[in-house]
């Protein structure tokens, strides 16, 4: 695969990268294939510091990937750690397919970058020269980026997936550059700038020395249908490149998955974008983050009325999230509702009446209590630019204050 392919959403690797990668071209590739057992030896020669095979294998391990020991899939019991003569056959004769497939969408190859190149210039020629058999071109420049990429190859190729030919390469990367140019906006936007691969989340736009660039791929989700919007997702270009050539079906079910669920909050948010809420609100949270432990200590509230609009059974987690709230904040809140509606600084009927509204859009298009909850926490947040934790105090006090969810009807 493209040495550059499995660079991702990390600035400190430079801007250049994303931007190579945005345009689908290559980094040199290595003339033969590399196998584990021959970078093991000389990896350790270089970045062990003396360690033994057992303590090396780990460190390597904890560069390139962000799934710990106990998740490698090679003991009975997942809580302990993996035998170190385990380790020394790895370090043999290659990683097992278990551990392969256990990290394949989970690898941080910049990290192992990050390190060969602290190592000084001297260090990082004799490196390329013990490596020269597999490709001639290695200097001090750009030994850590290739080895980087047989790393990602390795983990690849033992996890079972299929690399794929130059000539199927050339046409994915045409393919996709499309697809970026005609749904990339849309789909960067979709997923909040950040990738929604299942256990990654690295951002999709980065920044470097003042400058924006984008760092992502268009990866159509079901191989099988058309690339539609609907079957199209923005993925960092590390996950991007493991599942272009992974024809698993769970993990397209799992994408479809996530598709699914980020196209039922878009939905949700298109519902109440053209409701308005009062901008006071900002003011009201404003001071609500000044509140203090003093402040709240005398102003708790027994929120009996909660369980009339929620049943803990239907979620435990929202139903214990809001009384909380209500019980710490809903005195305060209100009293702070009052004074800046006297103050002229909030229309205070106003925002009773718009969180009626909203709540009202929510329920009739059949969200749940969770989603509504959410979608008008998503609101205020846009509006307010507050954090997410306080948002959330707020849309509590207007449960309990019966603007938010109905009575429960037996």
């Amino acid at each position: 695969m493209s040495a550059l392919l499995y660079k991702m959403g990390v600035c400190d690797l430079g801007i250049e990268w994303f931007t190579a990668v945005q345009h689908g071209s290559n980094l040199r590739k290595g003339e033969n294939a590399v196998e584990f057992k021959t970078l093991f030896p000389i990896l350790k020669k270089y970045l062990a510091d003396d360690a033994d095979v057992p303590y090396f294998f780990r460190e390597l391990m904890a560069m390139i990937t962000t799934v710990t020991e106990e998740e490698w899939g090679s003991s009975k019991d997942p809580s302990t750690k993996t035998k170190d003569e385990t380790l020394r056959t790895y370090a043999k004769r290659g990683i097992s397919q278990k551990l392969a497939k256990a990290i394949v969408y989970r690898l941080t190859p910049e990290i192992l970058v990050e390190r060969i190149n602290e190592k000084s210039e001297t260090v990082r020629n004799l490196l390329a020269s013990d490596l020269h058999g597999y490709d001639a071109s290695l200097n001090a420049e750009n030994v850590a980026e290739q080895i980087a990429a047989w790393i990602v190859e390795i983990v690849q190729t033992r996890a079972g997936l299929i690399q794929q030919s130059e000539l199927e390469k050339q046409k994915q990367k045409q393919a996709e550059a499309g697809l970026r140019n005609q749904y990339g906006y849309y789909l960067l936007n979709e997923v909040g700038h950040y990738c929604p691969f299942p256990g990654c989340g690295r951002p999709l736009t980065v920044s470097k020395d003042g400058k924006a660039a984008d760092a992502y791929c268009v990866s159509v989700i079901d191989k099988k249908k058309a690339p539609e919007v609907r079957n199209l997702l923005a993925l960092c270009p590390q996950c991007y490149a493991t599942y272009s050539i992974d024809g698993d079906p769970k993990v397209s079910k799992e994408l479809l998955n996530v598709k699914k669920i980020l196209e039922t909050r878009a939905q949700s948010l298109s519902l109440i974008d053209d409701l308005p809420l009062e901008k006071g609100i900002i003011r009201a949270i404003g001071k609500i983050k000044k509140l203090n432990e003093k402040d709240l200590a005398d102003a708790s509230l027994d929120p009996k009325e909660i369980k009339q609009k929620l049943r803990p059974a239907d979620n435990i987690a929202l139903y214990h999230t809001i009384s909380f709230y209500v019980t710490t904040y809903f005195v305060k809140i209100k009293e702070i509702m009052i004074n800046l509606d006297k103050r002229g600084e909030i229309d205070y009927e106003e925002v009773q009446d718009q969180m009626k509204a909203i709540y009202r859009r929510l329920k009739k298009a059949k969200k749940t209590n969770i989603e509504i909850f959410n979608e008008i926490v998503a609101k205020i947040h846009r509006i307010s630019l507050q954090e997410d934790i306080y948002c959330q105090i707020v849309v509590s006090y207007f449960v309990q204050s019966c603007e938010v969810f109905d009575a429960i009807t037996e």
